[in-house]
């Protein structure tokens, strides 16, 4: 392999590397975002070098890249350099996917729990400061908020309704693009 090259297989797409990484980053921390940019261009990171190759403190890109091998992320290896064993962190690009549309379906159910309430449930907010309450909630406070005392009005729901909707195809089409791969 020549240096510089890449090692991303031909069948993973932009649009999985792209969420993989704000999964990642959002996950882990920023300084996960270098690490990962680092092991998609070259397939691997060496514990030994990883401080001058992306300048990420040792300690903290190993905590990094442990965590990320607890979700199969990545997995240790060990190569030879010369007369030196380092110890290596591969990027397994299946996990990678499974992890990315398991979070997709789990962010989906989440949404489609979240639409049923939304659609079933009376829900009261506050004009001033914007707070929601259930209708168990403001009937407990008397339909006045907590927080500033003013009367509660009944939640307009429809552009929530309207917006978790979208979300919920737009979370559709990204699995079904992911899982043709």
């Amino acid at each position: 392999m020549k240096t510089g090259e890449k090692t991303v297989p031909k069948r993973v797409s932009d649009v999985l590397l792209s969420i993989a990484r704000d999964i990642i980053v959002k996950t882990y921390g920023e300084p996960a975002d270098r690490i990962f940019d680092y092991l998609v261009q070259k397939g691997y990171i060496a514990e030994e070098t990883v401080t001058k190759d992306v300048e990420v403190k040792s300690n903290e890109a190993r905590r990094i890249l442990q965590r990320m091998s607890e979700e199969a992320i990545v997995t240790p290896g060990k190569m030879r350099v010369g007369n030196e064993i380092h110890h290596i962190w591969r990027l397994d690009y299946n996990a990678l996917k499974y992890v990315v549309l398991s979070r997709l379906r789990k962010a989906r159910e989440k949404l489609e729990q979240r639409l049923k309430y939304e659609q079933e449930e009376a829900v009261y907010e506050c004009p001033t400061c914007g707070r929601r309450y259930s209708f168990d909630d403001a009937y407990a406070n008397e339909f006045y908020c907590r927080v500033d005392q003013t009367p509660l009005v009944l939640a307009n729901k429809d552009e929530l309704i309207e917006a978790i909707k979208t979300t919920i195809t737009l979370l559709d089409k990204l699995i079904e693009v992911l899982e043709k791969e």
